[in-house]
């Protein structure tokens, strides 16, 4: 039996072509009667970001206000415009119309790359005297970093490289996420007073100890900087790198460096096809991946693979490692046993092989692309690391030390962008609550008092042809300029128009009592409370 409070008049109504879906209507609320039914967009972004709302923005012109609602959440546009993995897009649903998610992530870098991001709020409304360490000046870091900040305390971030960025500066190809967008969005944190110590390794340079008497708190975010080994013999061989030995000596240009001519990439995740794509942009003739996986299995993005075999690399699928053939101390080939499956009946890494089936792949120059670890000389000092990583608290990022927390890839392993600056960000709420002393469990899911299962009528949408950026083509594909174009005004209002506008603030349970907070709150004048004249 349905409660008669659902059956009442619905006396809260939304104007859903002015409503940028916000949520300022439902946190004041003060009788917790309005919920928001929650895009499943928003629901996917590891940061909560309200693609909604910007994309509701561009369809109406105002792509300014778009990029403002973006910075709420995310300061640095241009960087997940590029390399996010874009999970708002595969929930979209778009998809049950024309099998085409909204284009969310070309989006976001339109707005970035058109506009300048003002963020009202860029400076500290005051100046705590708390002081607090970031380890670490990668994507989780200066996420904490900038979040800490705003509220005021103090924050230093100890860099080991000379440039912000971590992974972001020092792997990921230009020709996916040219520096100089990651300088200039990172470059926001000294104009906020962020003080960066480059050039200097913590565990090294300076113990973690030593930071962590001398500040209030500190985040870890080192990430996970070291490439796993094969464990093969003869792996030490002078033309065997590691993947991120390889990225980083492409990228500084080094003039000794072994590009290869017949390069073989082992492994099947994105790092193995960043290499491959840079081989291939070194001047490589032939560029081989092998991986354990099938092509329906691989892990890397289909959109990277697909941007592979457009360049004529090629993939392997389903061969391990057994040995590496070698001489004169340099390897020419790489023998492989077929993999007849990766992962046993419990979901665990096990791979099983049939030993009996094998192949040897010719190779000049062979890069391993199986992972990557926490480094193995980090010293953290008495603070708990199991299998390889830091040990946190799942929601509140706390290590075994009461006032030091960590984030990003040194605690669970290489995982996207995306979810290290959200990691980033839930670590420094840590951090605030610690030294407010405030419970730091208290209200973590920003799910919880939302709607996220509710019908949405898709009988009036009509099949619109996804927008999709084009790439370089040509000679200048084998170059290190940008793959992706940008998109026009024009496309990105007519992809922005695709959105169906899924979520909605609502009043659920009928126990309004015309308070009208939510009323005169509304940024966007959306909202109207119908109550009787004489109350109004």
């Amino acid at each position: 039996m349905s409660n008669i409070l659902e059956v009442l008049a619905q006396n809260i109504k939304v104007d859903k072509d002015k409503c940028v879906f916000c949520g300022k209507c439902v946190d004041v609320c003060i009788i917790d009667n309005l919920r928001m039914k929650l895009a499943p967009c928003r629901k996917a972004c590891p940061l909560g970001l309200n693609c909604q709302g910007y994309a509701k923005l561009i369809a109406r012109g105002e792509e300014e206000q778009a990029l403002e609602i973006i910075g709420e959440q995310l300061p640095f546009p241009g960087i997940l415009g590029r390399i996010c993995h874009h999970p708002c897009e595969t929930e979209c649903n778009r998809n049950d119309v024309d099998g085409s998610g909204v284009a969310l992530r070309i989006l976001k870098r339109y707005l970035a790359d058109n506009h300048e991001l003002v963020l009202k709020d860029i400076e500290p409304q005051k100046e705590l005297e708390e002081k607090i360490a970031v380890i670490g000046g990668g994507p989780a870091g200066i996420m904490s970093a900038y979040t800490l900040r705003l509220k005021g305390y103090q924050v230093t971030i100890y860099e080991a490289s000379n440039r912000l960025g971590g992974m972001l500066s020092s792997c990921i190809p230009e020709f996916r996420l040219p520096e100089e967008v990651v300088q200039r969005e990172t470059a926001l944190l000294s104009k906020m007073g962020v003080q960066i110590i480059f050039n200097t390794k913590v565990g090294k340079d300076i113990s973690v100890d030593e930071i962590t008497d001398n500040y209030h708190a500190v985040i870890v975010a080192t990430g996970a900087q070291a490439a796993k080994k094969l464990g093969l013999a003869k792996e030490d061989s002078k033309n065997i790198f590691n993947a991120l030995d390889y990225l980083k000596q492409a990228k500084q240009h080094k003039k000794d460096f072994n590009k290869g001519n017949k390069v073989l990439v082992i492994g099947g995740g994105n790092t193995a096809l960043n290499v491959a794509q840079t081989a291939y942009r070194l001047g490589a003739d032939e560029v081989r991946v092998v991986c354990l996986e099938n092509c329906q299995n691989m892990p890397a993005y289909k959109w990277e693979v697909a941007e592979a075999l457009e360049e004529g690399i090629v993939i392997e699928y389903g061969w391990g490692p057994r040995q590496f053939i070698v001489e004169d101390g340099k390897v020419t080939g790489v023998e492989f046993k077929r993999c007849c499956s990766v992962f046993d009946n419990e979901g665990k890494f096990a791979p099983l092989f049939s030993e009996g089936e094998s192949q040897v792949f010719a190779a000049d120059t062979v890069i391993v692309a199986v992972g990557q670890e926490m480094e193995l000389d980090s010293n953290f000092g008495s603070m708990e690391i199991k299998k390889g990583f830091v040990v946190t608290d799942p929601v509140t990022k706390q290590t075994s030390i009461t006032k030091v927390f960590a984030a990003g890839d040194v605690t669970l392993g290489p995982k996207s962008v995306a979810d290290a600056m959200a990691q980033g960000r839930e670590a420094a709420i840590s951090v605030d609550r610690y030294l407010q002393k405030i419970p730091l469990e208290f209200d973590r899911d920003p799910l919880a008092s939302c709607d996220l299962d509710f019908d949405v009528d898709l009988s009036k949408a009509e099949a619109i042809p996804r927008v999709c950026a084009s790439k370089i083509e040509g000679k200048e594909r084998a170059s290190f300029a940008e793959l992706e174009k940008g998109i026009t005004k024009e496309q990105a209002l007519l992809e922005a128009k695709r959105c169906l506008s899924c979520g909605e603030p609502y009043g659920k349970f009928r126990t309004c009592w015309s308070c009208l907070p939510c009323e005169v709150e509304c940024p966007q004048e959306a909202l109207y409370v119908k109550i009787p004249y004489l109350m109004r």
